[in-house]
């Protein structure tokens, strides 16, 4: 009977975390070495939005300073090519699109902000376009060549650290839309990817160097 109790409860408890996230529209797609993926269509756009959740054992600065410091773009993030830090915390970033369809790049104004009350770490991240950048900006900027803007590339990261553990929760969630007719398929897996293998290959970072 004791057994039974605990199962009705454990159901219970998944039913009710699944009708949040089904209230917010959220869908689990991929669950995996301590790495949750969930996407959500949007109104009026092709992409999907996406949001990772993750826990790694690290130091909440030097998780901050590593994932700020553009010259490691393209050891973790998701088909990064390159990052520049520009001034006035607006960051580039340009990626990897497959054949026949050009490099995308983003231009991003990046803003962080510390709820004290939370203890947590917000980056918020929009993607500016090009037209409307402030002229330092642009003189900041590679020549565009043979790359396009991604259409939208907003989003955030939320770093928390876990109370008496070595650890940040952290949540990345992000909607892009690289204005480019990609397979459903293809566009799927690129969706989740962004989230799994950009936390993935972060948190490996942080075990290789504890």
């Amino acid at each position: 009977m004791f057994h039974i109790k605990i199962l009705l409860l454990f159901l219970i408890f998944i039913n009710s975390a699944t009708a949040v996230d089904n209230k917010q529209g959220w869908e689990l797609v991929k669950q995996e070495n301590g790495i949750k993926v969930y996407t959500r269509t949007l109104a009026n756009s092709y992409y999907k939005e996406f949001r990772g959740e993750i826990h790694i054992n690290a130091d909440i600065n030097e998780l901050m300073a590593y994932i700020n410091d553009a010259s490691h773009c393209a050891d973790w993030r998701y088909k990064c090519i390159k990052m520049l830090n520009l001034s006035d915390g607006y960051i580039y970033k340009l990626s990897n699109l497959p054949w026949p369809f050009r490099n995308r790049y983003t231009v991003m104004k990046s803003e962080t902000h510390y709820d004290k009350q939370d203890n947590s770490y917000t980056v918020r991240l929009k993607n500016i376009p090009r037209v409307a950048l402030p002229e330092p900006i642009k003189a900041q900027l590679p020549a565009a060549e043979n790359t396009v803007q991604m259409r939208y590339s907003d989003g955030y990261w939320r770093f928390k650290p876990v109370p008496n553990e070595a650890k940040v929760h952290i949540i990345y969630q992000m909607h892009g839309d690289a204005d480019a007719p990609l397979p459903t398929e293809l566009t799927r897996r690129g969706i989740i990817n962004s989230a799994f293998m950009t936390l993935s290959n972060l948190n490996k970072h942080f075990i290789q160097v504890r």
